[in-house]
């Protein structure tokens, strides 16, 4: 029988990961988090940093959501890889996953999302609550498509970026590197500008004051 896991940040996002590990039927030890707040958690909190030495040989769940222009998701994530750590994805029951998708075992997949044939989602990458992901998008690496948001048809989003919730992408629209798209926005056309914030139906880039 493997180690429990231990899922790194004891916020919301992590309290859905441990609900999505108990209905895969995964083992979890607790929370690594410094200012977590047992009080709010379904399993123990473990402590910091510090008490992942306690628990050498035990794999990690990125608990960290993906806020919107934060890259702390992944600065966490690869610290500790570099330094041994492996992390494992989640895949809710519900999620339906085209046989011909490709998934990075890292990849988080929360409740009733959709992936469809030849969609390619990349390391740390969240699919979160009933969100779509259609055929043959790419989605980088740690990006964060949030409730749900819809991927029309070969869409390719770059690394770290936030779709946000309710938000649709037109099919064939091509995004650059850390592009926030707002919450309900509809993109039509594609913007490579690394760092974009993209508002309103149809989105318009918001231009810095």
């Amino acid at each position: 029988m493997s180690a429990p896991e231990i899922i790194i940040g004891a916020g919301g996002h992590g309290r859905v990961l441990a609900e999505v590990l108990r209905l895969e039927g995964r083992a979890a030890a607790g929370f690594i988090d410094p200012r977590g707040d047992p009080a709010r958690l379904p399993l123990p909190l473990l402590g910091g940093d510090a008490a992942l030495d306690d628990w050498p040989g035990n794999g990690l769940v990125n608990g960290i959501g993906g806020p919107a222009g934060s890259d702390l998701r992944r600065r966490v994530q690869r610290r500790l890889e570099a330094s041994g750590r492996c992390f494992s994805g989640v895949r809710h029951p519900s999620a339906i996953v085209a046989a011909t998708a490709q998934i990075d075992p890292t990849v988080q997949l929360l409740a009733r999302t959709v992936v469809q044939p030849g969609a390619r989602l990349e390391a740390g990458v969240i699919v979160n609550t009933g969100a779509i992901v259609e055929h043959d998008c790419v989605v980088g690496a740690f990006s964060h498509c949030a409730p749900g948001s819809i991927l029309c048809g070969g869409v390719t989003v770059g690394e770290d970026c936030h779709i946000g919730a309710g938000a649709v992408i037109r099919e064939g629209v091509r995004l650059g590197d850390r592009i926030v798209v707002g919450a309900g926005a509809v993109v039509v056309r594609d913007c490579p500008d690394a760092g974009a914030v993209l508002l309103g139906a149809p989105a318009r880039r918001r231009e810095a004051k």
